[in-house]
């Protein structure tokens, strides 16, 4: 677009109907954004996993800076897991390409993980058992640690933007609760600062948008300020699925994978929704567990890692993909090695 425009602006240019409260909601957004600016922030980062919130706060934001005339760095995060949902990875990097051709001024990272705390270093190297709800292992070491390392890089004080929102899931809701009984400014977004791990502030300016109005932001709004986010809602295979890693073993059914290997452009990637389906069946196995001093399933065995390794090279030869490097694959075969990651330590 040539001109910039203020969101009410372009709703209005573009004659789309759209109920008040949607423009309500953009406004209290952009309410928190304004107040954060007053806070003295030298950094704005902008955490950006590829999904509908993330994609809507950073677009929402950066739109707003473009027409403040930049006062603060803007930085986009992008946390690469490496076990993005194809299609979805795709559609984060165009993404990302087009946010530099719109917002040169914005400095866009990549964060992944060492090698060393990848997520097939610690399941097949290590041992480590797939996350579930009670020893969710992945998150932290796959996204936090590696996007705090680029926030560490910074000089000055950093604000992080989330998409988070309330509504998403119980655990979430209570935590952003306990932000706001913190000092959280819920007028405006929820507002807290976090001083233990990285002395920065935290700001989530769409946590009460409801999931409506993401769609509609990424579907309607963002497409006309030339962001590519029209296909967002098909890429879910529509509004009602939630995504994250294609092996993700904490949720029961992973309902995004599976509407997009029913379709003939995704039927490719079925073998990585076989493999996520036999591995949590496989390490549930007792057999496949060493039994700690105490009887409770521990480590999985070498046994079952040298299957798990196997495995994984069919699926990827199934695919076409290159899931595992070379570097992590080299990695393993170390820790095979290593008294503390075989079978008889406790």
């Amino acid at each position: 677009m040539g001109q910039i425009l203020a969101t009410d602006e372009f709703l209005e240019t573009n004659g789309t109907a759209f109920a008040p409260d949607f423009q309500e909601a953009i406004d209290l957004a952009e309410g928190a954004l304004e107040a954060a600016l007053d806070r003295g922030f030298v950094h704005w980062v902008l955490t950006y996993s590829g999904g509908k919130d993330s994609t809507a706060t950073t677009v929402l934001t950066l739109e707003w800076l473009k027409r403040k005339g930049y006062p603060v760095k803007a930085h986009v995060i992008y946390a690469d897991t490496g076990l993005e949902i194809p299609t979805l990875h795709a559609q984060a990097q165009e993404f990302l390409h087009a946010l530099q051709d719109l917002h040169p001024e914005v400095s866009v990272y990549t964060a992944k993980p060492e090698a060393e705390e990848s997520f097939w270093v610690n399941l097949i190297g290590k041992g480590y058992p797939p996350p579930h709800s009670r020893f969710r292992w992945c998150t932290r070491r796959l996204k936090v640690t590696p996007m705090d390392a680029v926030v560490q890089t910074l000089e000055g004080k950093a604000l992080i933007i989330t998409g988070v929102r309330f509504g998403e899931s119980d655990a979430r809701d209570a935590r952003m609760h306990l932000s706001c009984s913190r000092g959280g400014e819920c007028g405006q977004g929820v507002w807290y600062e976090e001083s233990r791990r990285l002395g920065v502030g935290y700001l989530a300016p769409i946590a009460f948008w409801r999931e409506c109005y993401v769609w509609d932001y990424v579907s309607l709004v963002a497409p006309a300020f030339g962001y590519p986010t029209k296909a967002i809602e098909e890429i879910y295979g529509g509004r009602d699925t939630r995504f994250g890693c294609w092996i993700c073993t904490v949720v029961r059914q992973d309902r995004a994978m599976q509407k997009i290997v029913s379709s003939p452009e995704g039927r490719r990637y079925l073998p990585l929704a076989e493999f996520r389906s036999w591995l949590k069946e496989f390490t549930e196995q007792r057999e496949n567990r060493v039994l700690r001093s105490n009887g409770v399933p521990g480590r999985l065995t070498l046994h079952a890692r040298r299957t798990i390794l196997e495995r994984l090279r069919t699926t990827e030869a199934k695919t076409g993909l290159s899931i595992l490097s070379p570097e992590e694959h080299q990695l393993i075969l170390q820790y095979w090695q290593s008294d503390r990651y075989n079978d008889s330590y406790q």
